[in-house]
């Protein structure tokens, strides 16, 4: 253990200073623990509880660092199994030799949405070819079945509804 990693993890025990050099000597020096304890002026028993609390403490680290990438794990395999459903869906309406693309950062795509998943929009775009929209990078959701115009400025899209809409008057916009 580095004197950094020790540092970081004994920060939140309630050891006393003279408790912490005693582990200290033991997990980063690599002191045996009866020299150890010699030299603190403490007593074996004494350090095996410190070396105890701080061992706990580790693990409880490492569990909680397990945890959170096991989190991110699930939230990318998410994302994951959505794009995989999205291209499924534009092979399934339009065979499978779709072009499937994915949006320009800074250009623009027009045309029906014509799928949706949890974190994608499926746009088809002309002629067997369709645009992958990560939901999360635009400003809004567009509808299925609603036409539009999604700009991308650094990365970001705009959705611009297309859509010809009749008002009351029966005039076609």
């Amino acid at each position: 253990m580095t004197e950094q990693d020790f540092t970081d993890l004994v920060r939140d025990t309630k050891l006393t200073q003279a408790n912490r050099d005693a582990a200290r000597l033991v997990l980063v020096d690599n002191m045996k623990p009866v020299d150890a304890a010699a030299q603190s002026g403490i007593s074996k028993q004494r350090l095996s509880q410190i070396l105890t609390v701080v061992r706990t403490a580790e693990e409880k680290r490492n569990e909680s660092q397990r945890a959170g990438a096991s989190a991110i794990s699930d939230s990318v395999a998410a994302v994951d199994a959505s794009y995989a459903v999205a291209v499924k869906s534009a092979r399934d309406l339009y065979g499978d030799d779709t072009l499937i693309q994915t949006p320009n950062p800074n250009g623009r795509a027009v045309g029906e949405i014509v799928g949706r998943t949890d974190f994608h929009a499926v746009q088809s775009v002309g002629r067997s070819a369709v645009v992958i929209h990560d939901l999360a990078k635009l400003d809004r959701a567009p509808a299925i079945g609603r036409i539009v115009a999604i700009d991308y400025s650094r990365g970001i899209g705009v959705v611009s509804d297309r859509t010809k809409e009749q008002d009351r008057s029966g005039v076609t916009r």
